[in-house]
């Protein structure tokens, strides 16, 4: 969590002190970094049920017009929020995105409301930030949150500036759902480097689709990677042991997927040392994985073509 220092407590307004965004932090968001993949999914669905003319995205007409929750005042506010470029329709990225932000701001406030009378005052506001923002920056933020000046607060008025805020001089929607999967892409392909560089074989295999495909570009064949698994299990067990070295690293050249599928271009290189022989692979390869509940999976890698030294070299500038 991000701690406001306290040293600027006598600075007078704080707000134009500290970013938007570094407050919402404090406050204990986690923005779209804290979306599940089983919120995610379920967003999705909705979205979807909304969209009746499969365009993949939502007009006034299917959002506000023929919406079926809420009130149409209600939803032409949420659509509003949702459509950040302002282009008349919401695209599946933004409407995603806006669920996340709001339902997890929605939580963050109601979990302040001690009394549960569907308002926070200001102490109880002051009181659950007291550990987190300095005295004079909780009255700052509770005032910017309190739009109407009644000394409490109630979701619409707290999602309006919420929302501005988690947008304030950030990329679009779709560039922060693609930066999030690359990030989780990221954990899994270090997960994969860990697990050869340790020898750990069920680690390795965790991370492949039990109905995955091995494609090899330089042998013309394709076969089940549980075969692969298989041929590659000694290396495994011999690394572990000691008996060898191993390490793989990966570079990109293009990324591309959504919340549950993608698609990895690039490059790998792999190292194994054997009674002080070393034996490099750079290899071109392409990746097509899925995530599921527990995480992203390789579902068919395709070890294209070897890759030159130079052209390793040269993805070290993208990555």
């Amino acid at each position: 969590m991000i701690v406001i220092c306290l040293a600027l407590l006598n600075q007078g307004s704080l707000l134009s002190e500290i970013s938007s965004n570094n407050i919402l932090l404090t406050l204990g968001a986690k923005l779209e970094f804290g979306l599940s993949f089983d919120q995610h999914q379920d967003y999705v669905k909705h979205f979807d049920r909304i969209d009746t003319d499969r365009d993949g995205q939502h007009s006034t007409l299917e959002f506000v017009e023929n919406g079926f929750y809420l009130n149409p005042q209600a939803r032409r506010g949420i659509f509003r929020a949702s459509d950040e470029n302002g282009d008349g329709f919401v695209s599946k990225a933004e409407y995603v995105l806006n669920r996340a932000l709001t339902d997890e701001a929605k939580s963050i406030l109601l979990g302040m409301d001690d009394n549960q009378n569907g308002e926070i005052s200001r102490s109880e506001f002051q009181v659950h930030t007291s550990s987190k923002l300095a005295d004079s920056l909780s009255t700052d933020v509770f005032d910017e949150f309190d739009t109407n000046d009644n000394g409490s607060l109630i979701v619409p008025e707290f999602l309006r500036v919420w929302g501005a805020w988690a947008r304030k001089d950030q990329k679009s929607a779709i560039a922060r759902l693609d930066a999030l999967r690359e990030q989780e892409l990221d954990i899994y392909w270090a997960e994969v480097s860990r697990s050869v560089n340790a020898g750990d074989f069920e680690g390795y295999a965790a991370t492949c689709h039990a109905e995955g495909v091995l494609v090899s570009g330089t042998s013309d064949t394709s076969y089940p990677l549980t075969r692969a698994l298989a041929r590659w299990k000694q290396g495994f067990l011999d690394t572990k042991s000691g008996a060898m070295k191993a390490s793989v690293e990966f570079r990109f050249s293009k990324r591309i997927g959504d919340a549950t599928t993608a698609h990895e271009l690039g490059i790998f290189r792999y190292e194994a040392v054997k009674d002080g022989a070393s034996k490099v692979s750079l290899i071109h390869f392409e990746a097509l994985l899925m995530k599921k509940t527990h995480g992203w999976q390789i579902l068919m890698e395709n070890q294209k073509s070897v890759a030159l030294e130079e052209e390793w070299l040269a993805l070290a500038s993208e990555n």
